[in-house]
């Protein structure tokens, strides 16, 4: 005799997925062409849009702006320190 069950549980989520090969010679490979093709004035309209995906881009893109933070909150804090300091002088000094 089992027991009965009130609430119907959930079935897991399945998903398919279908693993993909990326072959860093070969991005560098038609990169090359392409860079020699446009140096050299030979245009093909089918890859003129197209844009690749460099490897480390996004390091670099984060570094970036992480220095542009780094600065700005330097630049911040040096200002509170002079309206702080300023202050000070103010309240003590007069």
């Amino acid at each position: 005799m089992g027991v009965p069950r009130f609430f119907k549980l959930p079935n897991p989520k399945r998903f398919s997925y279908t693993p993909r090969y990326w072959d860093p010679e070969k991005e560098e490979r038609e990169d090359r062409v392409r860079r020699i093709k446009q140096e050299l004035g030979i245009s093909t309209g089918s890859d003129s849009g197209k844009t690749t995906m460099v490897r480390g881009s996004f390091r670099q893109y984060r570094k970036k702006t992480r220095v542009r933070a780094s600065r700005s909150s330097n630049i911040r804090l040096v200002i509170i320190l002079a309206v702080l300091l300023l202050l000070s002088y103010l309240i003590f000094f007069r």
